[in-house]
């Protein structure tokens, strides 16, 4: 309190007293300048503020103190019922004016409660309001028509309209289409189409939140909107960017599978068909994206290792020796070290190493088991020996798919994964594929 007339001070002190308000600790200075400088600590709840001191008088006594502490409530103290002078303090920040005389310990212990309570209050929206205007993301305010009511100015920002130019207007005059959106606990949030002022279009990202009066029912519909055009653009760019990629690395497999087929004529037509198949696998158990093209690029090139062999091994009729299949055996893992140093999205080169290796650890080049073999690298090994003994060989005739289709049913779980093999023999007898 600054009050220079301790007999007015005394009474204050016991009206709190009285009026229940003894939670408050009421402290006195006598002059504007003490009571200024004992508020520059900043932990002081509220000022009880006498308009006449020694060093200030009137009206600019509280324009000095409330210039000051603004965000502390202030109630003007004073002994002059001065009707004007107490609608300009107020209108200028002062919560209240109490006229000494007319004072009891009731009123004063509540009307200190209220302006407390009040200030809070207001700081409250006062920091809404900052965030309100300040905030990158547009904020849309509507009626329950969808008219717009608010609009801060990163919503003008994005959509190029000043508020009044869209006040009481719908959003249909902003948004063109819904892409996508979900609602849960009563919110909407997704992407939307927009078009801005000067006719361009854009895409927002947008959360919609109904707001409730104090008696539940919904009286306004907050909307936060991001403008997402530029990281959308982005997005459609690296897109094109990777298809372009994709379509350059498959023309670069399809040009290494060629190579070894002009060595190989038994190999010719042998990869390609062992991808079809293999990709039939896969989109039958519901592989990713990312897992049928890693399967799709790995199945046109599983044999380019074979470029290490001599030719008059792979194209030898009649049984090959021990030492000759050992030298075959080696071709996954030539193949790896070729594919390695190609940059692909997906592990074309681990797939292509691992498609000889079986469940049981009698497969190579590593001798992996179960748990170490990729699901990709599962799937290309079915695929390759049901093509290659419903094929022909260099060494033997084709042993049909009828003789295929029982080596992995008969040995599935042992060599080769249970569900691959069943899905397998399922693409055949019900789906019709056929290795063409």
């Amino acid at each position: 309190m600054i009050e220079d007339n301790p007999g007015d001070a005394l009474l204050i002190q016991e009206m709190l007293a009285e009026g229940g308000g003894g939670r408050f600790q009421l402290e006195c200075a006598t002059h504007l300048s003490a009571g200024l400088e004992r508020l520059v600590n900043n932990d002081i709840g509220l000022v009880l503020l006498d308009l006449g001191l020694p060093d200030s008088q009137g009206f600019d006594t509280f324009a000095k103190a409330y210039a000051q502490v603004p965000r502390v409530p202030i109630i003007v103290l004073s002994g002059l019922a001065d009707e004007e002078l107490a609608t300009k303090t107020v209108q200028e920040g002062a919560q209240d004016y109490l006229v000494k005389g007319h004072l009891d310990s009731n009123v004063l212990v509540r009307t200190i409660r209220y302006a407390i309570e009040r200030k809070r209050t207001e700081e409250e929206l006062r920091g809404q309001a900052l965030v309100f205007e300040n905030i990158h993301d547009g904020i849309i305010v509507t009626d329950l028509e969808g008219k717009i009511i608010r609009w801060n100015p990163a919503a003008e920002r994005m959509f190029g309209y000043y508020k009044d130019e869209v006040f009481r207007k719908t959003l249909g005059t902003l948004t063109t289409r819904i892409i996508n959106g979900t609602l849960r606990d009563d919110r909407w949030a997704g992407e939307m189409n927009f078009t801005r002022k000067d006719g361009t279009e854009g895409v927002c990202e947008t959360t919609v939140i109904p707001l409730r009066d104090e008696h539940g029912t919904i009286s306004t519909v907050f909307g936060v909107s991001r403008d997402i055009t530029e990281r959308k653009q982005g997005e459609r760019e690296l897109q094109r960017s990777y298809h372009k990629l994709r379509e350059t690395l498959i023309t670069t497999v399809n040009a290494l599978a060629s190579t070894i087929e002009m060595r190989d004529r038994y190999t010719a037509g042998h990869q390609r068909r062992v991808t079809m198949l293999a990709c039939a696998i896969a989109e039958e158990m519901g592989l990713t994206e990312e897992q049928f093209d890693g399967i799709r690029l790995a199945g046109l090139v599983h044999d380019i290792g074979k470029i290490t062999i001599p030719a008059e091994i792979l194209n030898k009729y009649g049984r090959i020796s021990a030492t000759e299949f050992n030298i075959i055996k080696t071709h996954p893992l030539e193949g790896y070290k070729v594919l390695k140093e190609i940059e692909f999205p997906w592990p074309v080169a681990q797939i292509v190493l691992q498609h000889h290796e079986r469940l049981d650890g009698s497969g190579y080049p590593q001798g992996l088991k179960n748990g170490g073999i990729m699901l990709e690298a599962k799937i290309l090994a079915v695929a390759d020996v049901v093509e290659a003994m419903a094929s022909n060989r260099p060494y033997r005739p084709a042993l049909g798919i009828e003789a295929a289709l029982e080596e992995i049913t008969k040995n599935r779980g042992v060599l080769y994964d249970p569900e691959v093999a069943d899905v397998c023999a399922r693409v055949f007898i019900e789906r019709g594929f056929k290795l063409e």
